[in-house]
């Protein structure tokens, strides 16, 4: 019986006939698959094979009498199709109608194969008992890629056929629709599946390979499809988070946690943009109605999903993300420099500013407290060596505040890997978190000259006036020493006297009012402590005009908060050191008299 003769009488047998001829009849189908002269005959066999005789195999046949003969081929043609179509396309036009003819040929052959193979899906999602990577292994191999190639061309169709969509539109929206469907019932298909410790090497990897090719389709759909693109990204967390205890060591967790970045940032942009639209349209009454404000709904959910899915990510696969605090570190200052009071941020209607802004800031607080005990995110922010741009200065400077107000519900080693700064030659050099506040701030004299306002203290979640950053950083500061054990006073204490002898005024300052609470916050031997080691600092320096002028100020602030008898004890102690000369005669710490000892100590 020739080929020909084979296919005319295939195609009309009933299922009964089928299933008692597939033995017979499946080797010779899948010989002419394999050796079939056109894409015509591949994807009409194709149809033949899995409409008629794959409902008559067992699930523990499927790979090895079907899906391992037939898909690797399926999927060579395929790409196929995607390289004659970049060959062709540039014929086309509507006074060539063979070519035209012949690139929906292709397309349409293109949409059957989709079609065949979500077949293929259903018939495996059909078995009551759930199958096993090594009983589809093919499959999902074949699917993802034919995914990939398809959502790369519809998402290159625009530039691709330029002013001639219009002659092949609605057979790419069918191809479209037809891959969405498929990696769908994929989706559906690969989440019965459960993997135990007892697996094997082959099956983790599998999946592993199954979660890094949804992970490259992910930066193909970004802009294609939001409800596609958050359901990919929810089942490659869902799956990774599943199997954690077989995967985990093998996931590109590097590649994952910047693609969610990327999404998040881009979604935030996105959101911004169409803000900026509703506002540039004048409709802001109606913004509810128009089609730009429903658009910044989808995206501002979105954005909410990604910061969302951020902090569960992190929380799950924490031990794999040193290598990612770079890329969580530069989130932090995008996000923050996208909204008020940044400079930069866009202006946008106040209703949707703070829309968006409940929908992000709100899960990167929890995505900064996740990233907190990691020393490689606090050597990101701490590094003295950091020079961010203009536009990244306030928020660096706002992210160390938030920094300050989380620390003391973390444990001691995370309290003092952000306090202590680095200890050792061998660390990776970092500042205290305290020098890093002062230094962050002294970057900030746009933001202080406007000046920007923030929230002031809160009383029932709500801010009760605006603030200057000054202010801002200096209520943080205070509150911060108000929490702060005693034996993280020493990094404190250098971090503000470092500030007072440094020039910028605006700092020293800031550092002053912080020096006055921590006198006054503290016993009566704290202040005389501070009063005397200020007061030494007006004879120790005042060869430094600058500073000459500024101690005598801070001395009578801190000077002023003392008892008689005890600013009696400070002029004594004072008195007889300036007239010995010996620093060793002041009463207070080691560490600060070692400071004041050396003239370069700011």
């Amino acid at each position: 019986m020739s080929q020909a003769t084979l296919l005319e009488e295939v195609v009309q047998w009933s299922p009964e006939t089928c299933r008692q001829e597939v033995r017979a009849a499946l080797p010779k189908l899948l010989s002419m698959h394999h050796d079939a002269d056109s894409w015509e005959e591949h994807v009409n066999v194709f149809r033949i094979i899995v409409d008629m005789f794959l409902p008559h195999l067992p699930l523990a046949e499927l790979e090895e009498e079907c899906f391992s003969k037939v898909l690797p081929k399926v999927a060579l043609m395929f790409t196929g199709f995607l390289e004659e179509t970049s060959k062709q396309i540039g014929g086309l036009s509507s006074q060539n109608p063979e070519i035209q003819a012949f690139l929906r040929s292709i397309l349409q052959m293109m949409v059957q194969t989709l079609e065949t193979l979500s077949g293929c899906v259903r018939h495996v999602c059909s078995f009551e008992e759930a199958a096993s990577l090594d009983s589809i292994r093919s499959l999902p191999t074949c699917v993802l890629r034919v995914l990939k190639d398809t959502f790369q061309h519809c998402k290159e169709s625009e530039v691709m056929y330029s002013g001639r969509l219009s002659l092949v539109g609605d057979l790419l929206q069918c191809l479209f629709k037809e891959a969405y469907s498929l990696q769908k019932g994929l989706m559906e298909l690969l989440e019965k599946i459960n993997l135990d410790s007892s697996a094997s090497r082959e099956e983790i990897s599998d999946l592993v390979t199954v979660i890094h090719s949804l992970l490259d389709i992910c930066s193909v759909i970004s802009t294609l499809d939001i409800a596609l693109h958050a359901n990919t990204w929810k089942f490659i967390i869902k799956q990774s988070v599943k199997h954690q205890a077989v995967v985990e060591e093998h996931l590109r967790h590097t590649d994952i946690a910047s693609s969610l970045c990327e999404g998040l940032l881009a979604s935030v942009c996105s959101s911004l943009d169409l803000a900026e639209q509703v506002r540039q349209t004048g409709l802001q009454k109606e913004a509810v109605q128009c089609a730009e404000y429903k658009l910044f709904q989808k995206t501002t959910k979105m954005s909410r999903f990604f910061a969302n899915t951020l902090v569960h990510y992190i929380k799950e696969f924490k031990p794999f993300l040193s290598k990612s605090c770079a890329h969580f570190y530069q989130l932090c200052l995008q996000v923050l420099s996208k909204f008020p009071p940044s400079f930069t941020a866009p202006s946008v209607p106040p209703g949707l500013g703070e829309e968006l802004r409940a929908a992000v800031l709100v899960p990167m607080d929890a995505v900064l407290t996740q990233l907190l005990p990691l020393r490689p995110f606090a050597e990101c922010v701490l590094t003295p060596a950091r020079n961010c741009s203009p536009e990244l200065a306030l928020p660096q400077c706002l992210l160390l505040v938030d920094v300050l107000g989380k620390l003391f519900s973390q444990p001691e080693d995370t309290l003092r890997l952000w306090c202590d700064g680095s200890q050792f030659s061998e660390e990776t050099p970092r500042l205290s978190i305290f020098e890093a506040v002062f230094l962050s701030f002294r970057r900030c004299p746009p933001e202080r000259a406007m000046p920007v306002r923030l929230p002031g203290v809160m009383l029932h979640g709500q801010a009760q006036v605006k603030v200057s950053l000054h202010q801002h950083v200096c209520v943080h500061l205070c509150g911060c020493v108000a929490a702060l054990p005693p034996q993280q006073f020493p990094p404190l204490e250098r971090a503000l006297l470092g500030a007072v002898l440094q020039s910028d005024t605006q700092t020293a300052l800031l550092a002053t009012d912080v020096w006055c609470f921590l006198a006054r916050y503290g016993t009566a031997e704290l202040c005389l402590h501070h009063v005397i080691l200020i007061a030494h600092l007006v004879s120790v320096f005042s060869w430094e005009f600058d500073l000459c002028v500024r101690s005598p100020v801070r001395f009578w602030k801190v000077a002023a908060l003392l008892v008689a008898d005890t600013l009696m004890e400070a002029t004594v102690g004072v008195k007889s050191a300036s007239e010995t000369g010996n620093l060793r005669e002041i009463p207070g710490r080691s560490y600060c008299r070692a400071r004041i000892a050396s003239p370069h100590c700011g």
